[in-house]
């Protein structure tokens, strides 16, 4: 005699049948958000800004079970009503950055987005309270959709969560003893988490304002490279690639950078077409030093001083003498 199968079972049936659809849907999540990021927090790029690799995770079948019919729920359809059978999470250094996340979520088109949390709204109705603080979506398709082979149904929803490295490291510490009922939390657990939760935000405060001086001393130097930046595509005909080279060479000829500068390299550059061709060549031998911005001020200083510029030289001689030998001159 065939017994029916257990709601258990019929729960694992259906999932084994859809894991693919979800794990592909994450997947889609993931890579859309991290392009759109690509093109907002350009030119610094997404393996610096986010601090985590992203990827999909898909909730284990014990985990599944224990949350649809062992949790006093009172889920009317558990597998529906199920939304973190996959996630993703996106996580940054910065509270200002999980705004730049937020943006690229509600900006996305062919799929709907609900705040499954909301850190803002929960610290403005009980601001006295500390605890976990992190922005959690449900996103899913429009419409149904096909990545690879792999068919994804309308309404396939994903868990969305967005944190800063600071957040992260207290859930990975708390989530499943606090918030999560393996064991009983007790008082003094609690009270040390809101402690550690108070820091963090007070952190975060602090890192903030540091980020803001960081970015208010480093403007006017930004400034210079986008200047010099665009004497060098117009003049070289390539597109720079500044390294931290780039940083070590302005810092040697930042005082250059005055009255003119840059009407003064494209006069030089014209008067001496021969160091476009030597910048390139430089470039066709990967050598880092021509693809820098501050190079063309080296050889303005060269232009100026002769062998004398090797004493604002950051670098060593050796790597000074190429240019130097461009202009006629020798740091011997």
């Amino acid at each position: 005699m065939n017994r029916a199968p257990t709601k258990e079972q019929a729960f694992l049936k259906r999932w084994e049948a859809e894991r693919a659809a979800y794990l592909a849907w994450g997947q889609h999540v993931s890579d859309r958000i991290t392009d759109a990021l690509r093109k907002s927090i350009a030119p610094l790029d997404t393996d610096h800004f986010l601090k985590t690799a992203v990827k999909p995770r898909l909730k284990a079948d014990k985990k599944l079970i224990e949350k649809a019919f062992f949790r006093n729920k009172n889920y009317r359809d558990p597998y529906e009503s199920i939304e973190d059978k996959v996630g993703t999470r996106f996580v940054v250094l910065l509270g200002s950055d999980v705004d730049k996340v937020v943006a690229a979520v509600e900006a996305m088109k062919g799929w709907t987005h609900s705040k499954d949390r909301d850190y803002d709204e929960e610290q403005n109705k009980n601001p006295v309270l500390f605890e976990y603080a992190a922005v959690h979506f449900v996103v899913r398709p429009v419409e149904a959709l096909t990545i690879g082979d792999v068919q994804i149904p309308a309404g396939t929803p994903c868990e969305l969560q967005i944190k800063t490295i600071l957040q992260h490291a207290y859930s990975e510490l708390t989530h499943d003893t606090i918030y999560k009922p393996q064991i009983q939390a007790t008082p003094s657990m609690r009270r040390n988490a809101a402690k550690s939760m108070a820091l963090l935000e007070a952190t975060n405060d602090y890192f903030e304002k540091v980020d803001i001086q960081v970015k208010e001393a480093l403007a006017a130097v930004r400034e210079i490279t986008a200047n010099l930046s665009a004497v060098y595509r117009d003049t070289v005909g390539l597109e720079p690639s500044p390294t931290v080279l780039e940083g070590l060479l302005l810092g040697s000829y930042e005082e250059k950078a005055q009255n003119n500068y840059a009407e003064k390299l494209r006069r030089l550059l014209a008067e001496k077409p021969f160091l476009v061709t030597k910048i390139r060549e430089g470039i066709a031998q990967r050598n880092p030093i021509f693809s820098q911005p501050s190079v063309l001020l080296a050889y303005l200083d060269i232009s100026e001083r002769g062998g004398r510029a090797v004493e604002s030289w950051p670098l060593t001689p050796s790597e000074m003498e190429p240019l130097l030998n461009h202009l006629g001159e020798s740091s011997n």
